[in-house]
């Protein structure tokens, strides 16, 4: 039998245990996604604003899975090592309430800025205030590829990570380029092969977004150990 360090640096058994992380950790992320799936497969109906409500209660679960999805992948980009399931469900209690507060908000802007893009299309002045909205619904999306992955690297409060998640947004262009080159890219596979990579690519898009910004994360910590 090889020894553990040479059985850790052993091509094969990383992509077979890399394989095993990535699964398990869409797995749990998917279990918390049942209750929206099953109410959108027997509930669904978009005349009735009570459907809409409770569409949107059983959606929150979503944002603090994809935190814990962060938490896992971050681990497993700095560490090389994790604890999958002790990780994901760790991180899922500690930041269940802040990234469904933040899921929660993100989805509210969301809805109300998609139907103001919709209201206007059937007014001359949309043409003028529509890209607004665009470029306020681009914002959200680019706050919210920031927000998850550093809730699940630090502890900050509410307004710390919102304050953080527009700095880096604005002022880290690189980073930002290449998380909505990744974002685009996600969408374009699911696209085109749905059936195949909608149930297997939450981790390797956590995978590489916390890939994207470790670099940045290191940063952010000198600088947090700085003002310490």
């Amino acid at each position: 039998m090889l020894p553990t360090a040479d059985l850790q640096d052993n091509l094969f058994y990383r992509i077979i245990l890399y394989s095993y992380w990535f699964i398990l950790c869409n797995v749990y992320f998917f279990l918390l996604c049942i209750p929206a799936s099953v109410f959108l497969l027997f509930q669904w109906d978009d005349s009735n604003l009570f459907t809409w409500i409770i569409f949107f209660l059983v959606n929150i679960p979503i944002g603090p899975a994809l935190t814990a999805s962060f938490s896992v992948m971050g681990k497993i980009v700095k560490e090389k090592q994790v604890e999958i399931t002790k990780t994901f469900f760790q991180s899922l209690k500690v930041n269940f309430v802040q990234s469904a507060l933040f899921f929660s908000i993100q989805c509210i802007l969301i809805t109300i800025l998609m139907t103001d893009i919709v209201f206007l299309n059937n007014y001359p002045i949309g043409r003028y205030i529509r890209p607004l909205l665009y470029v306020l619904l681009l914002m959200n999306v680019v706050v919210g590829l920031y927000v998850y992955p550093l809730l699940s690297r630090f502890f900050v409060t509410n307004k710390s990570a919102l304050k953080l998640s527009i700095w880096c947004s604005f002022t880290k262009w690189k980073t930002t380029l290449l998380l909505l080159a990744l974002l685009l890219l996600t969408g374009f596979i699911l696209y085109y092969i749905p059936k195949v990579s909608f149930y297997f690519f939450i981790s390797p898009f956590c995978f590489a977004v916390m890939l994207i910004m470790n670099n940045l994360f290191q940063d952010i910590e000198t600088m947090f150990h700085k003002r310490h």
